[in-house]
């Protein structure tokens, strides 16, 4: 049975990101759109670009590791790793909890892979928490992911437009039953499929498997929008709306209101879409945070935002922080952490 009695906190967080970046200026020239509409418009500095060793799966170990190393948790410790990044990774058909596992040395622990597209940062800490609240030998939970769907983006076609933010980092975390510091309060979640298809890359599934004669085939190798007017008029009607829904929705399950969040942490999207989202939920635009230098790194916007906050002193021990996202399909998320 889920009991809310247990409180679970986070005891540390570690980031990891490519040494190459990609700056407005370069995304200008790839894309032909002027640099201050990516840098003003868009709202992006700079995102970061993988290399070779820059796997998925490699990165999230490697933000284990230093998670592991900065908290001082023996990897034994651990009970459960949830990976929560994007299906896209190092291989088809491939599951990273149990590399992470192995990786890392974590012998007790068993795990799985999840997603919820860019608003599973919110769901994967509501199903830590939920597993040390159902499981009385679960005490200790890492979740980790990478990402680097940038490698999915065509920046000659401005339909996607949107997604030239997207970047590339490995990220982890480690929650405790007990630990009544960075404590993980409710979440609320949303979805609506009549966008399930709207955003794809086509090509290297079952539908179209890719072969000899297609495999050059950019339609195929990219990200595509499928019905761009529907996409941007009708999704764009209500996602403000359920963005609001949901977090004031998180903050009530969780015994407070928006007039309690101290701090925003928004995932990363156009300039104008943020302050609008701050507006509508009456949050000062300095009580958020604005992912320009780290572009979208889908999954792993939260979890980034809450190390960069604290790093930069922006939050303080007690803080309530509102964690916010969405995600293709198309899925809304909040969630609610106490600082």
């Amino acid at each position: 049975m889920y009991s809310k009695g247990n409180t679970c906190g986070i005891v540390g967080i570690s980031l990891y990101f490519p040494d190459t970046v990609r700056t407005y200026k370069d995304i200008s020239q790839m894309s032909n759109i002027p640099e201050d509409v990516i840098l003003n418009k868009f709202g992006i500095n700079q995102v970061y670009v993988p290399a070779e060793k820059d796997q998925p799966s490699d990165m999230a170990v490697w933000a284990a590791k230093d998670c592991l190393k900065k908290t001082g948790i023996d990897p034994e410790e651990i009970d459960l790793i949830i990976y929560f990044g994007e299906n896209y990774s190092d291989y088809q058909v491939f599951s990273i909890a149990p590399k992470v596992i192995g990786e890392i040395g974590a012998v007790n622990a068993w795990g799985y892979d999840m997603e919820c597209k860019c608003g599973s940062f919110v769901v994967v800490m509501d199903q830590a928490k939920k597993y040390m609240n159902t499981e009385e030998k679960i005490n200790t939970v890492m979740v980790v992911a990478g990402y680097r769907n940038i490698d999915k983006v065509n920046y000659e076609d401005t339909s996607v437009s949107f997604l030239y933010n997207l970047s590339c980092a490995g990220a982890a975390a480690i929650i405790k039953k007990g630990h009544d510091k960075h404590v993980v309060l409710e979440n609320e979640n949303m979805a609506n499929g009549k966008f399930a298809e709207s955003v794809v890359v086509p090509g290297g599934g079952s539908k179209i498997p890719l072969n000899s004669k297609n495999i050059l085939d950019k339609n195929l190798q990219y990200f595509k929008l499928n019905d761009p007017k529907s996409f941007r008029e009708d999704l764009g009607k209500v996602t403000l709306d359920n963005l609001v829904k949901v977090t004031k929705s998180a903050c009530i399950k969780s015994g407070l209101t928006v007039k309690d969040i101290d701090f925003a942490c928004p995932l990363h999207m156009k300039v104008s879409a943020h302050r609008q989202l701050l507006q509508n939920l009456n949050i000062p635009e300095e009580k958020s945070l604005y992912l320009s230098d780290y572009g979208h790194t889908g999954q792993l916007d939260g979890i980034i935002s809450l190390k960069v906050a604290e790093d930069q002193g922006l939050i303080k021990e007690g803080d309530i922080i509102a964690m916010i996202a969405m995600g293709f399909g198309y899925q809304w998320n909040a969630g609610i952490v106490r600082w």
